[in-house]
């Protein structure tokens, strides 16, 4: 009986061990299974790692050439920019001189008879208008004086209010400025119709014969007294040029040769 219970002890301790070993074996297993999975884990650590190195190099890359494409288009739109405003300003400098050049333009006396059939004799002087032989200096202040109170602007407004109703109106010019306020500058001051008169009362169609920046259409009613001592007025010609026109004979000779009378009464 106690030679038996030694065996059974005996056998139980091997058994015993044996189980131990399996469980250790078995756990082994499991922790080399567990460290070939992080293993692998590590590995595809690694490669998301660098593949979002690589998208993030790409990121950059794309940026930084969108960034540069960016710039030359700004750099390119701000040159285009810069050429255009230069073109503008020099347009405008050739507008402002050409405007400057017809104001000062002396007024040509047109052929005999051409004006009404009104003639002036071949040995009138010209000294009633700004001429050429005037200095630029003289002519620089003359027009400054002109432009006094805005009458330069005045006058170009009325200018061009009369003479877009010819246009709409088969060629008639309007009997006074109020017909012809529709057609004034929106972007300007009212002209002050008072500083002014028109002295062409007709149409474009009986100037066919006749240039129209030799006829006068619109005056200005008050002279005033120039450096010279002589007397000036602006007026406005049917061809749209405004002149600053000087006179010591109370503009007579000037307006003889200029200004179309009205027809009288009764005759077309």
């Amino acid at each position: 009986m106690t030679r038996f219970k030694i065996i059974l002890i005996g056998a139980i301790a091997i058994a015993g061990v044996a189980a131990s070993l399996v469980i250790q074996h078995q756990a082994q297993v499991k922790v080399r299974e567990n460290d070939a999975a992080l293993r692998q884990q590590d590995s595809r650590l690694a490669e998301l790692a660098v593949e979002h190195q690589r998208l993030s190099n790409l990121i950059a890359q794309a940026n930084s050439a969108a960034a540069m494409d960016r710039t030359a288009e700004l750099m390119k739109l701000r040159s285009q920019a810069e050429t255009l405003r230069k073109q503008t300003n020099e347009l405008q400098k050739q507008r402002v001189e050409n405007r400057r050049r017809r104001s000062w333009q002396p007024a040509s006396r047109p052929d005999s008879g051409a004006v009404s059939n009104r003639s002036s004799s071949s040995g009138s002087s010209s000294s009633d208008v700004v001429s050429a032989s005037d200095s630029q200096e003289y002519k620089e202040q003359l027009y400054g004086m002109a432009a006094a109170n805005g009458k330069t602007g005045d006058a170009r407004n009325l200018s061009r209010g009369v003479r877009f109703y010819a246009r709409e109106h088969q060629g008639e010019f309007p009997s006074n400025f109020d017909q012809a306020a529709l057609y004034f500058y929106k972007d300007q001051p009212s002209p002050q119709t008072s500083e002014f008169e028109m002295v062409y009362h007709g149409s474009y169609n009986e100037l066919t014969n006749v240039p129209w920046q030799a006829v006068a259409l619109i005056r200005e009613r008050q002279a005033w007294p120039t450096p010279s001592g002589k007397w000036a007025r602006i007026y406005v010609m049917a061809g749209g040029d405004l002149k600053v026109v000087e006179s010591n004979d109370n503009f007579q000779s000037w307006e003889a040769a200029h200004i179309i009378p009205p027809a009288p009464a009764g005759q077309q």
